[in-house]
């Protein structure tokens, strides 16, 4: 993992790096206060995975304060943090399991949940509000009550509110392929991850699919946002704003303002489009884009071939047709 200061977002510089044994570090998640980070991985030599609990008090240098494995030896795709918790997405148990780290050095384990399906997949989780939203792959998103008062379920013992699986059809076939959601104002935005379809000549598939929650126990899909020959991987909406890392398709940015309904690609709501490719990169003039934030005015787009990418979305200059 490396820390980046962006503070001149023109010239980003590597401060300082975290290594763990693994051959993947997927994700990194920061708290609330910005002290503590926790870094995933998988596929350690020694087959036992876990959470890495970072200090970074002083962020442009990262402290190790402990690898946590108790539970978790089978690799960890991704967490988030709420509060002294954290949701971690387990890959030998395909379960949502609950670590306490509100002392970073001894985190514990005080809880767990998942789905019934004995063949089930879990990839993703956020937490918003008092609920969870989990990409559960073909068994759709699922939505627990982790503290709202729903259902009666708290952050330690979630309870399932709904869930909504659907099927995508990428030439004659079909897929479920949940991979990961994000909750604003009345919808979810779900986005699939698609490999080896028979469509999948230049790279993956996968759409955005728009969940309408006003009733939470009644999710229902009342829009998509689909770019054609191309996969969409991980998302962030803010400020009636979608952006999304679509693979091939590089950086998206689509208006989410107002009611969604219909194909939003059709209906020309995508704003903005960056292809995030380098001819020095690990896979030359590749677009291979990952997760985007928007922070401060700029976007960082993480692309899995040519690296960190610092981008900002003008408005049109007057007179330009879009």
């Amino acid at each position: 993992m490396y820390a980046w200061d962006v503070t001149d977002p023109t010239h980003p510089v590597i401060t300082d790096s975290i290594k763990v044994d693994g051959r993947r570090a997927n994700d990194v998640k920061i708290n609330a206060d910005a002290t503590i980070a926790i870094m995933t991985s998988e596929r350690a030599s020694n087959r036992r995975n876990g959470i890495t609990i970072l200090d970074i008090t002083e962020p442009a240098h990262p402290r190790k304060i402990t690898h946590f494995t108790d539970g978790l030896t089978g690799g960890v795709h991704n967490v988030w943090i709420e509060g002294d918790l954290v949701y971690a997405v387990h890959n030998g148990t395909n379960a949502v399991h609950i670590v306490d780290i509100s002392d970073p050095a001894n985190p514990r384990n005080v809880g767990r949940w998942q789905v019934e399906n004995p063949a089930r997949s879990l990839h993703d989780i956020i937490v918003q509000d008092g609920l969870a939203y989990l990409s559960y792959w073909d068994d759709g998103l699922v939505i627990l009550d982790v503290g709202a008062g729903i259902v009666g379920g708290t952050p330690t013992e979630p309870v399932e509110v709904s869930r909504y699986a659907y099927r995508s059809r990428w030439g004659a076939e079909t897929y479920g392929n949940t991979h990961h959601a994000i909750r604003y104002k009345n919808y979810v935005f779900v986005a699939d991850e698609i490999f080896g379809c028979s469509e999948c000549v230049n790279g993956p598939r996968g759409h955005v699919h728009v969940i309408d929650v006003t009733d939470i126990q009644s999710p229902r899909e009342v829009a998509t946002y689909r770019v054609p020959e191309a996969g969409a991987h991980n998302m962030w909406v803010e400020d009636d704003k979608m952006y999304v890392a679509y693979y091939q398709a590089g950086l998206r940015v689509v208006d989410v303002s107002g009611e969604l309904r219909g194909d939003l690609y059709r209906q020309g709501r995508e704003i903005g489009w960056y292809m995030t490719e380098d001819a020095e990169g690990y896979r030359p003039n590749s677009t291979d884009a990952w997760g985007p934030q928007p922070y401060k005015g700029n976007i960082f787009v993480s692309d899995a071939s040519s690296g960190l990418w610092v981008v900002e979305l003008e408005s049109p200059r007057p007179g330009l047709v879009p």
